[in-house]
């Protein structure tokens, strides 16, 4: 400010080259001091003495302000009905829109942010540190799982849903009013009558789904297998594995949460097929390139399906044998390796098994009958009856 003052009060009748010397002196340019003392006598000293403002006038990554309006407004109508409303999708509407070329998303992400409409969630891991994986193929894996949603009243249903894995696709939804072994399989039965059979299955380990882990066979499991899919479960407490699903869950929840509250199991079911139809149809995926579930899916390539695993050979012939078995402390009757409850009523009495092959029939003291299993390859319990 020093040298600028000097400059603005600068004598008309300096001598022959003292401008040189101030400027060498001073460490400056001879055309900055005829320009700052140009600028005094024109716009006055006061003027001068500040430094010219060199910033533009608008921003070159800014954007028009209709442009900006049309943006929020997008972005707000997207969340009030209940789909996803960042700046990907927001961008990719208005290209629909005939904006060409649409503001760039980390553009539109700053708008958002300067007008107070994204929440900060700093807890939230980055999707950088993450493991995706995709199946090379349509039908190659799918996903199924379920979560519950509230009907009116407050009681509450279970959804399942079944996705393909590579293209997002979903494939069956199915409501019932618990998380049952009956409603994996409807689902399941669903997707393959309209679909094909996949070559595997990915589930959680819950009870109505995989219980491998366990020990046990579910009914899920022996019927994949009998159809020649390969049932497969993610690492306990890790939901991240089923993350495609636990994703269209989250999708799913949120746009419900956006609907008048369903009153009936029925009402609930019609706005889920709402959604589904909207969803692979409509709805761009952004994990897709922006392409909808049902053309990543009409896109392939497809799987082969699964060949069905031929009938073993029956054994040799053995005569029908009746045996006598002690019932254990916890209801269960043990045969070799085989433990089949019949009940914690009848523990510590004498049970009589009736050996006809792979059947065992078991009966009490009075020969009242207990219980009737058909032995499963692997399995070496047979719980409650469902």
């Amino acid at each position: 400010m020093d040298v600028r003052a000097v400059v603005v009060s600068w004598p008309e009748d300096a001598p022959r080259g003292a401008v040189t010397r101030f400027c060498v002196e001073h460490h400056v340019s001879r055309s900055w001091f005829y320009a700052v003392l140009q600028r005094a006598r024109d716009q006055g000293a006061v003027t001068a003495m500040a430094p010219v403002d060199r910033s533009p006038v608008r921003s070159r990554q800014a954007i028009p302000a209709e442009i900006e309006e049309l943006a929020v407004r997008i972005r707000k109508e997207l969340a009030d009905t209940g789909w996803d409303h960042g700046p990907v999708t927001v961008r990719h509407k208005l290209l629909e829109l005939g904006i060409d070329p649409p503001p760039a998303a980390s553009t539109l992400a700053r708008v958002f942010t300067r007008r107070g409409m994204v929440t900060a969630q700093p807890q939230k891991r980055p999707r950088s540190s993450y493991r995706r994986f995709e199946a090379a193929m349509v039908h190659q894996c799918w996903q199924l799982d379920a979560f519950a949603w509230p009907l009116k009243d407050g009681s509450l249903c279970t959804v399942f849903q079944v996705i393909d894995d590579r293209s997002r696709m979903l494939l069956a939804t199915h409501v019932a009013r618990g998380e049952t072994a009956a409603g994996a399989l409807a689902v399941i039965d669903e997707a393959i009558a309209a679909y094909q059979v996949p070559q595997m299955l990915l589930t959680d380990n819950g009870v109505a789904f995989n219980t491998d882990r366990r020990g046990t066979t579910t009914q899920l499991v022996t019927h994949l297998r009998s159809l020649g899919c390969r049932p497969i479960t993610g690492r306990p407490y890790h939901p991240q594995t089923q993350g495609k699903n636990e994703r269209v869950h989250g999708t799913t929840e949120r746009w419900l949460a956006a609907q008048p509250a369903p009153d009936t199991p029925a009402r609930l079911r019609a706005l889920l097929d709402l959604f589904d139809t909207t969803y692979n149809h409509h709805r761009p995926h952004q994990a897709l390139q922006m392409r909808t579930p049902a053309r990543a899916l009409a896109d392939g390539p497809v799987a082969i399906p699964p060949t069905p695993p031929t009938p073993t050979a029956k054994s040799r012939w053995e005569p029908v044998r009746a045996e006598t078995h002690k019932v254990s402390i916890n209801g269960s009757v043990q045969r070799k390796k085989v433990h089949i409850y019949i009940g914690v009523e009848h523990r510590h009495t004498t049970a009589t098994v009736i050996v006809n092959g792979q059947t065992l029939t078991i009966f009490d003291a009075a020969g009242t009958l207990l219980r009737s299993v058909t032995l499963e390859p692997g399995k070496t319990y047979y719980g409650k009856p469902t």
